[in-house]
Parts: structure tokens; C-alpha cells; sequence
């Protein structure tokens, strides 16, 4: 636990070295890139980092909580709700990329824009096929 907690702080250190070295680069005006990397990257870890830390923070006050949201996550019905809900925004989402896909073609995008959401489209029906086959070898 210790050394969760240790690993979480620097986390949040690095996060905000990150964002004064974007602020930084801002002011010795260095390329935009480099400066919205350097605040995504910081941004990130700092939010990660004051996430996990303060989950840590929630288990060691009332442990027992802790453990009684864990087993209700973890439960059969949960979890069956939870993949549901996970395979309908899938569909959802590969519909939106198709829509997206012909919105490229309608309003003239780059060619290599609607080959990418054809792409992405073909790529998850493909490993939907593929996790298919195996689930129905394992049940």
C-alpha cells in the first residue's frame, strides 16, 4: 500500500513538472506542439496520479466500504450488465464511424479520411468475428 501511495505522489510530481515545463516552452516560445504534448502528458499523470492516490486515501479510511463495493462490482448480474452495456456502445460507435465515413465523402474530405473510418469500421468488426469464435470454443 506504501508504495502505491508512493508511486501515485510521483506520479502527481512528474504530472507537474510537466505542466511548468509547458508553461515554460510557452514563454520561450517553442513550438506548439511540444508545449500541448508537455501539458496533455502532465495533465494526464497528475489527474491519474491524484485519482489513484485518493482511492487509496477512501480504502484506508473505511476499508470495509471498500470491500463491499468491490464484491457488488464484481457480482454476476453487474457484470453482465456492464459487457451489455460495453457491446451496445461498440455498435454504437462503429454506426457513428460509417456515419462519419460518408459525411467525409459528402462534404469532399481527403481521400485517406474515409478510407480510415472504413478502416476502423472493418477492424472492429473483424476482432468482433475473431472474439466470437473464441467465446464460442470456451462456453
Amino acid at each position: 500500500m506504501r508504495q502505491k501511495k508512493t508511486l501515485y505522489m510521483v506520479l502527481m510530481a512528474v504530472g507537474a513538472i510537466l505542466l511548468l515545463g509547458a508553461f515554460t516552452a510557452w514563454k520561450l516560445s517553442a513550438p506548439d506542439k511540444i508545449g500541448g504534448m508537455l501539458t496533455g502528458l502532465g495533465s494526464g499523470l497528475l489527474a491519474m496520479g491524484f485519482a489513484n492516490w485518493k482511492i487509496l486515501r477512501w480504502e484506508e479510511k473505511d476499508p470495509v466500504q471498500m470491500r463491499r463495493d468491490e464484491i457488488a462490482a464484481s457480482d454476476e448480474r453487474t457484470v453482465a450488465i456492464r459487457r451489455r452495456a460495453q457491446a451496445v456502445s461498440g455498435e454504437v460507435l462503429q454506426w457513428g464511424v460509417m456515419v462519419a465515413a460518408w459525411l467525409s465523402i459528402g462534404l469532399g474530405a481527403p481521400l485517406w479520411i474515409t478510407l480510415a473510418a472504413v478502416g476502423v469500421f472493418l477492424a472492429k468488426s473483424v476482432l468482433e468475428l475473431c472474439l466470437m469464435a473464441r467465446y464460442q470454443r470456451e462456453m
